[in-house]
């Protein structure tokens, strides 16, 4: 355990008002994962060509956290952390899944192991009706059609898209061939739309969930498939942000974030409607940094990187929650450092759920409570790419108290930073404390030595 530290947070005062209400019971449980969006997206986090009011509102109404990270700067690793409580390179995580041929070539699995204690599970066990609604990116897709279903993970229903299978919705005006060859696939009932139209369909699908289940309690993953290219708005979100962008293909961009928000709050304002919103906690944030490539639209804030990167960019999102009675509407904790594979501990614990041994993330429901978390164990993060992708930076990190250290697995290409002091990347400390370097550099080296070995062709 090692003390964080970090820029001064706002003051954080203990929750008031309607604890003890929501504490009697288990709240309902709604987990919103974007694809692709960067921390500097949203207008709260300083966006100044589009507002994004509903999501900031969100943060307006609980807390906005801004040292927290995903387990991985790429999907279907940072999904399996989520889910799973475990940094994902440990159960062979380590880029996203493709076709079964790619798979191999990067060591990566081509589904997630079901038998492996879940989130999902979890809740469902401690009474909790389960959904997994929108994008799965865990198995299924491509030329992968024997992966288990959401069903499998202890989910009680689900309605994905073509990087999943069982009942989905695929767009109909894509023409990079994912979705007919999800179609192929077979393995559940299919529905094609504009892909202007299945954020739309998503809300639709957990207001109809929620509708059914209001009896219970209820867990409902919405992971969206927007702000992920290709972005292809319809006519009427084209051209409520026409011109805001610096060229065309920011337009584009903004017109699906934009309805994105839209669609967000109408979210909320059904659950409002249901009498659900008040004993609900919401749970926002992003996969990974903003798409690849210097001049594509999606910001980083001033954080240096993008996806696919172990930089700050690539894995460093906002994390909001919104939980009333007791998270503090309007509280912004800029101090704790969270991680992805936080989330299955800290709502296990908040639900009464059991919780497993061997998750890699802790219980951080105290600093959503208001109480600055100051000590937590080391974070690890991989991510395995193609050579032409070596400008992303080093492969492997150590996050540590206020130092990240980067190398690759034969020990080259270090780089040390204080977060602390550098957010920003800009300062190598590798020859200035050379002993925080020696030291995170042997315990990312022995990280590295027990993760599985990637399958050779035999097996």
């Amino acid at each position: 355990m090692l003390a964080v530290t970090g820029a001064p947070s706002s003051a954080l005062p203990a929750p008031v008002g309607a604890a003890a209400k929501q504490a009697a019971r288990q709240p309902n449980i709604l987990f919103i994962l974007v694809d692709d969006m960067g921390y500097g997206d949203l207008s709260i986090t300083g966006n100044r060509l589009v507002a994004t009011p509903n999501i900031d509102a969100l943060a307006r109404d609980g807390m906005l956290m801004t040292q927290f990270y995903d387990a991985a700067p790429i999907c279907s690793p940072s999904r399996a952390g989520f889910l799973t409580g475990q940094f994902p390179a440990r159960n062979r995580f380590v880029t996203f899944i493709a076709d079964r041929k790619r798979n191999r070539e990067f060591g990566q699995a081509d589904w997630l192991d079901p038998k492996l204690p879940n989130l999902a599970r979890s809740l469902k066990q401690a009474g909790y009706a389960t959904a997994h609604i929108g994008k799965w990116h865990l198995g299924g897709g491509r030329d992968v059609g024997d992966a288990p279903l959401p069903t499998a993970y202890g989910f009680d229903e689900s309605y994905v898209q073509f990087e999943g299978l069982g009942p989905r919705v695929l767009p109909s005006d894509i023409a990079n061939n994912l979705a007919q060859q999800s179609a192929a696939l077979g393995q559940g009932p299919i529905d094609w739309l504009p892909r202007a139209q299945t954020t739309g369909r998503y809300v639709d699908r957990v207001l109809d969930f929620v509708g059914r289940k209001r009896a219970a309690p209820w867990f409902a993953q919405l992971w969206l498939d927007d702000v992920h290219t290709p972005w292809q708005p319809d006519d009427a979100q084209a051209a409520a942000v026409k011109g805001k962008g610096r060229d065309a293909r920011e337009d584009k961009f903004l017109a699906v974030l934009v309805a994105m928000d839209a669609e967000i709050g109408r979210l909320v304002a059904g659950l409002r409607a249901a009498g659900e919103l008040d004993d609900t906690l919401i749970v926002f944030t992003s996969d990974n940094g903003p798409t690849i490539g210097a001049d594509t639209p999606g910001s980083a804030g001033p954080y240096r990187g993008r996806k696919a990167s172990l930089y700050e960019g690539g894995i460093r999102q906002p994390l909001i929650i919104r939980w009333p009675g007791q998270v503090r509407p309007g509280s912004r904790d800029m101090r704790s450092l969270v991680q992805a594979v936080d989330l299955y501990p800290t709502l296990a614990s908040i639900a009464g759920a059991a919780r497993p041994v061997g998750m890699d993330g802790i219980d951080v429901s105290a600093a959503w409570r208001g109480r600055v978390l100051t000590m937590r164990p080391d974070l690890y993060t991989h991510i395995a790419r193609p050579a032409a992708e070596r400008a992303f930076g080093p492969h492997y990190s150590i996050r540590s108290g206020p130092w990240k250290l980067l190398m690759d697995a034969d020990g080259s290409a270090v780089e040390l930073y204080d977060i602390a002091r550098d957010p920003e990347e800009k300062h190598d400390r590798t020859a200035t404390a050379p002993q925080a370097a020696e030291r995170l550099k042997a315990k990312l080296s022995a990280w590295i030595g027990r993760l599985p070995p990637r399958p050779t062709a035999a097996n």
